[in-house]
């Protein structure tokens, strides 16, 4: 084929026009939305706690020792608990008393695992609420032991 004289078959005409340029950028574009398109469509959805699950939970914090500096120091047992409700959770270790908000991470075959955040703590708390035995575990923060907890 011949425009203005020139040969248009030729690759060399397509590359120096600048319109093979915009027919590659197309093909990228559209090969990069086929394969990311799907994806987004199988994301992860959201998981709520069931409302079977929302009760006050209470246990012991086993005793535990802790390094501080030269000198060990022996932590005593204490008691916690835990209150799980809709958009809330509500901690009791001891006499000190935590409030915050929490957020489904995953939902397992046997477990629920939970992150909650804490109004007042940098570190947030793990509570896996297992879907049988009416029993919730929670992670302790380091060197605190985890504690199993049963509903009341």
């Amino acid at each position: 084929m011949f425009v203005s004289g020139q040969n248009v078959d030729n690759l060399d005409y397509w590359e120096r026009s600048g319109k093979f340029d915009i027919f590659v950028m197309m093909q990228k574009l559209t090969f990069i939305f086929a394969l990311v398109l799907p994806l987004l469509s199988f994301g992860q959805k959201e998981v709520n706690l069931k409302r079977k699950y929302m009760k006050s939970y209470s246990g012991i914090i086993p005793s535990y020792s802790m390094d501080v500096g030269d000198n060990i120091v022996e932590v005593t047992a204490v008691p916690i608990s835990i209150q799980i409700e809709k958009d809330s959770v509500f901690f009791k270790i001891g006499q000190n008393k935590f409030q915050g908000t929490y957020t489904v991470m995953f939902e397992a075959n046997k477990y629920y695992l939970i992150n909650a955040v804490i109004d007042s703590q940098l570190a947030n708390e793990r509570i896996m609420v297992h879907k049988r035995g009416k029993s919730i575990s929670r992670d302790g923060l380091y060197p605190q032991p985890m504690a199993d907890l049963k509903r009341d």
